[in-house]
């Protein structure tokens, strides 16, 4: 009975794998980005920190533009498309969601773009201006997601992890009740 005790505890120590779901209905928020901007930082920071309030049909989609030039004529051309003035406060952070989008980075800037989600899950309309302009001009672009900025650790070393802590827990289960005797 303990054996089967101490086996059971050893399978139920590992990590059951989440299995990851696409929604058919996508919305992108793109974060056009500086490799050093800090306001930039600052936003992938928050978004990574806060990864469990983003709606499970939102992807974040990166692409940095001061030191891409294809990412940064892929920002100029969806920034003509949504008709942003670039005389006046136009840089990164620029965060696009459909047709709208939002320059700069500060409190409220997440639930400014929540909102703007919400509005076309609910009133729908969505249309992807920077994919679109993707396909339509034909760029060569280097889009980075909250995973590749982030990345978890493998699976294999996620359980070998979990393998040891659960070796060392059933260690001390085991020395605790074999030094009882």
């Amino acid at each position: 009975m303990k054996k089967f005790l101490l086996t059971l505890l050893m399978f139920t120590s590992l990590v059951v794998l989440p299995i990851k779901v696409n929604a058919e209905d996508t919305i992108r928020v793109y974060l056009f980005r500086g490799s050093t901007c800090q306001h930039c930082e600052d936003a992938l920071e928050y978004i990574n920190n806060h990864r469990e309030e983003i709606p499970e049909n939102v992807e974040i989609v990166t692409y940095e533009v001061w030191d891409n030039d294809q990412n940064a004529e892929l920002m100029d051309t969806v920034a003509d498309a949504l008709e942003i003035d670039k005389t006046d406060n136009y840089g990164t952070p620029l965060f696009v969601v459909g047709t709208e989008y939002i320059s700069g980075y500060g409190t409220g800037t997440w639930e400014e773009l929540f909102d703007i989600v919400s509005d076309y899950k609910e009133n729908g309309g969505y249309e992807d201006v920077v994919a679109n302009t993707i396909e339509e001009e034909r760029f060569d672009v280097e889009a980075l997601t909250l995973d590749d900025l982030y990345s978890e650790p493998s699976m294999v070393a996620t359980i070998i992890v979990y393998c040891v802590f659960g070796a060392i827990v059933l260690g001390f289960i085991a020395m605790i009740v074999f030094s009882r005797k």
